[in-house]
């Protein structure tokens, strides 16, 4: 309700502005969840490749055509977004590409994916070779040492870096304006455009629900190893 300063506390509590906003928020959200789950997922797994034949081919970060390979990674990062976006949608307007999900998912992957392969490149490399030979001696193959061994017991460090693509998409507005030209609504671009009116309260729920979004992503990061594993107590977190 209303809230004057300097009261500790408003002088009452509805959900009455919850209530009208949930109509308007379903759209957006199920929008953002959608390009966030779709840009991560494919994130992960382009670094899962890129990190797996790194260990295979025995290639080490600092060797040429890795650091070079890595320096494209990053350049989002480095660039002013807003310079490299612009570069980006007349790159697509010059290719005719419509505003669509995919091409807004496409956009955010530019920005996930070197966050993504901060978080789990470290883990990855430190994982000990040794459960991996051990698999491999017993007749496995590569892949299924992979998928069987390795994955299984990178889950933890995996999640997290889900998580935090999950966080980076969440958050980003301009990928979202510029590639989807406005035709795309997620919770941040709405939060954004709430935020020029004068109404706190509805400013209010939206920025609760765009900062509950990555909370979720967090929460099954830590929880999810902790319920598989918890007879397992060294796998829980990461290796």
């Amino acid at each position: 309700g209303f809230w004057r300063f300097p009261d500790a506390l408003p002088q009452g509590l509805t959900a009455a502005h919850w209530l009208r906003a949930l109509p308007a928020l379903s759209g957006p959200v199920a929008t953002t969840a959608l390009i966030a789950i779709g840009a991560t997922l494919i994130a992960l797994a382009l670094t899962l490749a890129a990190l797996e034949n790194e260990q295979r081919t025995g290639r080490q970060p600092a060797q040429g055509r890795l650091l070079s390979a890595l320096t494209l990674l990053y350049l989002p990062l480095i660039v002013p977004q807003i310079a490299f976006l612009f570069g980006l949608v007349v790159v697509m307007e010059s290719l005719g590409t419509r505003p669509t999900h995919a091409l807004v998912i496409f956009g955010h992957l530019l920005f996930v994916l070197p966050y993504v392969f901060l978080s789990l490149a470290e883990s990855y490399r430190r994982f000990d070779p040794r459960w991996s030979q051990l698999a491999l001696s017993l007749g496995t193959s590569r892949n299924a040492a992979f998928w069987r061994v390795r994955l299984p017991m990178l889950l933890a460090p995996m999640l997290t870096a889900a998580a935090v693509g999950l966080a980076v998409s969440i958050g980003q507005y301009l990928p979202t304006l510029l590639l989807g030209a406005g035709r795309v609504p997620t919770v941040t671009t709405e939060a954004v455009s709430l935020a020029a009116g004068g109404n706190r309260r509805v400013i209010g729920v939206w920025a609760m629900v765009q900062a509950s979004l990555p909370l979720v992503g967090f929460v099954i990061a830590v929880g999810l190893p902790r319920l598989l594993w918890r007879n397992r107590r060294d796998m829980r977190g990461s290796p």
